[in-house]
């Protein structure tokens, strides 16, 4: 029997390479989307002419009920849960620190970091439940940012920065040895969201920046993933791992 990974947030940038990726090594696929629902069929268009098994669903990480049907969703259609990619985050809006309301902070941080919280402790709890002695794998894509911060974005920042956190204790609980609980920290990843926040509309503009010169595609991030999780049990590395260029 193939196995099952849970990918969130699969309808751009990392999450169609990881799709991508997986599918080509005869997992069954299942993933979620936010409100590129269009692109979600497309995917599964895809997903149908491969032959691979696969369902998705819509995802908002700003609501607890919307996550929990996600994960009682992908129960309904798999029975094997191996690996889970915690991909999803909200659009990354710039903004003066000190001209962010009250309220907007609240809102930002309940999708950018408690949603995820919630995500990830779904994910513990399948891979907890699992009948068989493999080892489930859990995946948070991090940030640059967690280490650098970023221009205006401080909350998303924030964020990442404490879901790593959250990895490295979560790895040191007893149940390390049904799971293994890791955190990778991407550089600089060519998506559609980089492109936007860093207003890059060419390749042309990658060479005319020094630090983008070795920037790398989604394709060859995916690849790195999938790497660390064929070889995750006989990895000895830190639990947070950084992808660089």
């Amino acid at each position: 029997m193939n196995k099952s990974i849970f990918i969130t947030g699969g309808t751009s940038g990392i999450g169609k390479a990881l799709i991508n990726q997986f599918a080509k090594n005869n997992y069954n696929i299942f993933f979620t989307y936010f409100t590129n629902f269009k692109e979600a069929k497309l995917i599964s268009k895809y997903l149908e002419s491969l032959n691979v098994k696969h369902d998705f669903v819509k995802m908002d990480l700003g609501e607890i009920s919307s996550i929990n049907s996600a994960f009682s969703k992908f129960k309904a259609s798999f029975k094997k849960f191996n690996v889970f990619i915690n991909n999803a985050s909200p659009e990354i809006k710039r903004k003066k620190f000190l001209k962010l309301k009250n309220k907007d902070i609240s809102k930002s941080i309940n999708s950018l970091l408690t949603g995820n919280i919630y995500a990830l402790k779904n994910a513990l709890e399948l891979a907890l439940k699992k009948k068989d002695s493999s080892k489930s794998i859990i995946i948070n894509i991090s940030s640059y940012s967690a280490v650098s911060g970023g221009r205006d974005i401080h909350l998303y920042a924030a964020a990442k920065a404490a879901l790593n956190t959250l990895t490295i204790a979560l790895s040191k609980d007893k149940y390390k040895k049904q799971t293994k609980i890791i955190s990778v920290v991407p550089k600089y990843i060519d998506t559609p969201a980089f492109r936007k926040n860093n207003k890059i509309k060419s390749k042309k503009n990658f060479t005319s920046l020094k630090k983008y010169k070795n920037i790398k595609t989604t394709s060859e991030f995916a690849k790195f993933i999938y790497k660390k999780i064929t070889n995750s049990n006989n990895n000895k590395k830190p639990i947070v791992h950084f992808h660089t260029t």
